[in-house]
């Protein structure tokens, strides 16, 4: 493989074939393209998509290198969440997502990473709460098992893989990396894994890609990139289950009415998400609405309507109970 050919190839706007991708992400993940290089092609590959083919090849390749995770055994799928960016203007609602499925019996396979490049991560808020991110497979696996919650942090998941992240404030870019981070399937066909782009006009795209690798996800526009619906406008929701898409829910042209949130840092955000699950306060609407969708989703029930019933009387799981 000649990577100045291959560079030069996506800087034209040809793409990469499924091969050629496959082949070039193993080599960024192993160590075996030099920093130059690597630089090069997280450059030409923010500023040109390579095309389905390529995305399935790079997938392909990471999904060889990631470790040996087990879902629990029990009627439900798994619900994984990818957190790898920090966010500014909300609070981060990815543990409390998490935790209002883990008292329905659900488990939630959190991954990512541990720092907010500048805002608050899902880790800091966490930690706020208890859960503290997995130091081995064996921990993952127990936490999943005995909890119903595992924090997988992205060095845990796939070291190549976190490198590359960590070059994102370097260079600027925040592309190549981070999409295959959130299409990653660690459980495969037992998880439901939700997959949030930064971008709206990004839905598209991604959509194709989630048709082709099958499996079971919820695509969204993330707020600021994150697992979670915007509490105070609800993106575009759409289900891909074995191919097929369903629009669940379309994006509110106007911001709903909420009850206060917290600021955006992780301790008021930790307390909040506290008091919200101990108290039982009012959830911000989108965040109920994607509760729902995980909920039938993950198998709970077998009738989205009925989900959405559930999470409107209550959306703390005593209906599971």
């Amino acid at each position: 493989m000649s990577y100045a050919t291959l560079i030069r190839q996506i800087e034209a706007g040809e793409g990469m074939g499924y091969l050629d991708a496959r082949a070039l992400l193993a080599a960024l993940l192993d160590g075996g393209v030099p920093e130059l290089e690597t630089a090069a092609f997280l450059v030409a590959l923010h500023q040109h998509d390579p095309g389905d083919d390529a995305w399935l090849g790079m997938h392909a390749a990471l999904a060889e290198r990631l470790p040996d995770f087990s879902a629990p055994h029990g009627p439900f799928r798994t619900v994984v969440l990818p957190t790898y960016h920090g966010v500014h203007t909300r609070p981060h609602l990815t543990p409390l997502l998490a935790l209002l499925l883990r008292n329905f019996g659900i488990p939630v396979l959190i991954h990512g990473v541990l720092d907010g490049g500048g805002g608050t991560a899902a880790a800091y808020v966490l930690r706020e709460l208890g859960v503290m991110p997995c130091g081995s497979v064996a921990q993952v696996n127990a936490a999943l098992r005995d909890d119903g919650l595992a924090f997988a942090p992205v060095a845990l998941l796939n070291p190549g893989l976190a490198s590359l992240l960590a070059l994102r404030s370097r260079l600027g870019v925040d592309h190549l990396a981070t999409r295959l981070a959130v299409l990653v399937d660690p459980l495969g066909d037992t998880s439901l894994r939700v997959t949030p782009v930064a971008e709206a006009t990004d839905l598209s795209d991604v959509t194709r890609v989630l048709q082709a690798l099958g499996g079971h996800a919820l695509l969204l526009h993330g707020c600021e990139g994150e697992a979670f619906a915007d509490p105070l406008k609800r993106p575009d929701m759409l289900l891909v289950q074995e191919g097929e898409v369903q629009c669940v829910y379309e994006s509110q042209s106007t911001p709903t009415l909420s009850d206060a949130l917290p600021a955006v840092d992780a301790r008021s955000t930790g307390a909040w998400t506290a008091s919200v699950l101990r108290e039982h306060l009012p959830l911000p609407l989108p965040i109920r609405n994607q509760l729902a969708v995980c909920l039938y989703a993950s198998g709970y029930t077998d009738d989205l309507n009925q989900a959405r019933a559930i999470t409107a009387i209550n959306g703390f799981g005593k209906v599971a109970a």
